[in-house]
């Protein structure tokens, strides 16, 4: 007689639900964190390239103000650790050759002579979880480059 009560317990449905989400939350939470993660990534990496604009943005103005550039670029790297931003200042020919760095003497070009600001930001993302076939570090790296009024 005590074997038929739990025969039924086996054959009906109540609990397997709970068995399913048991089953499927763990997969549910590791989607979630990775979208999450790789959303983050993204995220410095908008702010990296808008850090770099800034700083471009600021030479343009200012060419020769090497220090400002870079001052202006790390100001605007809100929320992002050890970055490291470098800028120059040069010349080059409208069709790309020629390329001086610094404008102490122009270039020798056929057309204009044009003045370029670049600057170069590089930073390294580590993700929350490790995953396979991804480093545990993601180095990043912007470069902005602008035509500057000298």
């Amino acid at each position: 007689m005590p074997k038929r009560p739990f025969a039924r317990k086996l054959r009906g449905d109540s609990g397997s639900s709970l068995l399913e989400a048991a089953l499927v939350a763990p997969v549910l939470i590791l989607i979630l964190v990775a979208a999450y993660d790789f959303g983050r990534a993204y995220v410095v990496g908008i702010q990296l390239s808008s850090a770099t604009q800034a700083g471009a943005l600021y030479g343009m103005q200012t060419p020769t103000d090497i220090t400002g550039v870079v001052a202006a670029a790390n100001l605007n790297a809100t929320g992002i650790t050890g970055i490291t931003t470098t800028a120059t200042f040069g010349c080059e020919c409208s069709d790309g050759s020629s390329v001086v760095a610094g404008c102490a003497a122009g270039p020798v070009c056929a057309f204009n002579v044009l003045n370029y600001v670049d600057v170069i930001s590089t930073t390294t993302y580590t993700p929350i979880l490790r995953y396979p076939g991804i480093p545990a570090s993601i180095a990043m790296r912007s470069e902005s480059r602008v035509r500057s009024a000298q």
